[in-house]
């Protein structure tokens, strides 16, 4: 193989000698294929091929050679490596994307419709232009509650990208808010007034949580039962047994229960509800 260059050199010498002696310009055309064929002779060596190496090579084989080798020869400054950048160290991987904007609209930054200006958030959704039903998504994320989950459930099929993105994220804040939210309230134990926060927002994502799967709101409507004791107030018993369908429970409990209800339990109204119902 190593001999394949000179050659190729000689005869592309020959022939560029030949051409301007004779006079015979066609004979140029011979040394573009040898040049082509000393480049790939080069490096098929295991060469490297430098900028000079490279530039020279055009005149053909034999300059490549000879550029070659005087640039091989020639002395190297030699540089310690630099070191390697301190590796960057975030408390919370920085968000992206839909992520970023939904946060966002979380904390203000962004501009959401006033209720003046918005009519039926569904209506927007449905047939609104696309800014318009951007901000109905927004102002649905700012404020939400678990009964407004059907509407980030009609926005995950928007016809529009940007929206159906926006939506996806705030459907995982939502879940992530509410596994966060659990955590904090299971935390604090024995306190009766967390208890009762606990069971009341596990049952109304149970109710009308619509992002959930139906076995993940069976499992919250499970565990909001679960929790319920002989010290839980009324009103939190209703709400949790109205969340897992169990109206004969509440009948009974109801039926069970003081007929003059403490007048700060925030049931009061939906007490007095189902017992003018059942009376009816």
């Amino acid at each position: 193989m190593k001999p394949m260059l000179p050659i190729a050199a000689a005869i592309d010498v020959a022939v560029v000698g030949l051409a301007l002696s004779s006079g015979e310009a066609v004979l140029l055309f011979v040394h573009v294929p040898l040049v082509v064929l000393g480049y790939v002779l080069w490096l098929r060596q295991g060469r490297s091929i430098g900028f000079a190496a490279a530039m020279a090579g055009i005149f053909g084989p034999a300059a490549l050679i000879g550029v070659g080798g005087i640039v091989a020869r020639l002395p190297r400054t030699s540089r310690p490596p630099l070191p390697l950048p301190d590796r960057v160290i975030r408390a919370r991987p920085a968000r992206r994307g839909a992520s970023l904007a939904v946060a966002r609209m979380l904390d203000g930054r962004v501009l959401h419709a006033e209720p003046d200006t918005l009519h039926s958030l569904v209506t927007v959704m449905r047939h609104g232009k696309v800014a318009d039903r951007r901000r109905a998504l927004e102002t649905v994320v700012r404020s939400f509650q678990p009964a407004l989950s059907p509407l980030i459930a009609l926005a995950l099929t928007d016809s529009d990208q940007t929206i159906r993105a926006l939506a996806a994220a705030a459907s995982a804040r939502v879940v992530q808010n509410l596994s966060d939210g659990r955590a904090m309230l299971e935390a604090k134990g024995a306190d009766g007034e967390a208890r009762a926060t606990l069971i009341a927002l596990l049952a109304d994502h149970a109710r009308a949580n619509l992002l959930l799967s139906d076995s993940q709101r069976a499992h919250l409507r499970d565990d909001a039962l679960a929790l319920l004791d002989d010290a839980t107030p009324h009103a939190v018993r209703i709400e949790a047994l109205w969340a897992a369908g169990d109206y004969a429970a509440i009948d009974a409990l109801v039926a069970a229960a003081d007929p003059t209800p403490v007048e700060d339990d925030r049931m009061v109204p939906a007490t007095a509800w189902w017992r003018n119902s059942a009376a009816a």
